[in-house]
């Protein structure tokens, strides 16, 4: 079997105890898949990491987990600009979040994210979707690989 590339993970959480539990889940999924996790601690940070560095030929994420309910900028908010951005618009991204609220799922899924998932309490549980989205983010469906080019002004 041949090697496969890394998968990059942003994850972007506000919580520094989930975000652990998160790394943890997905480090513990080493052996299936290599994920290469970065994090964004709030909506600005992500918006930062993904639209405002001007780095040239910088692979973007392959997948990106995002908490809804963020400090500075939203989760809507990161996610509306996400996919109106040429580049960003094709990064599959999970809403990973507490919130249950109908509204906010039906927001997030007529702003184009691509699942929302409501964090479970419990380890276990959390272990069992992350294996889930490895099974089908990783293993069923093929990502496309999104490099942002430096634009020439």
């Amino acid at each position: 079997m041949e090697a496969r590339r890394p998968i990059r993970l942003l994850v972007v959480e506000d919580d520094p105890a989930y975000l652990y539990l998160i790394q943890k889940a997905f480090g513990a999924r080493q052996d299936e898949t290599r994920w290469d996790l970065s994090v964004a601690n709030d909506g600005a940070e992500a918006l930062h990491v993904l639209m405002e560095e001007e780095q040239e030929n910088v692979p973007l994420p392959d997948l990106i987990l995002l908490d809804w309910n963020l400090p500075k900028v939203s989760g809507g908010e990161v996610l509306k600009r996400m996919k109106q951005d040429r580049h960003l618009c094709k990064i599959p991204i999970l809403v990973f979040s507490s919130s249950k609220a109908d509204a906010d799922v039906t927001d997030a899924y007529a702003d184009h994210a691509n699942g929302f998932i409501t964090k479970p309490g419990d380890t276990d549980l959390l272990a069992e979707i992350v294996q889930k989205i490895e099974q089908f983010w990783i293993s069923v469906v093929t990502l496309p690989k999104i490099v942002r080019l430096k634009s020439n002004p």
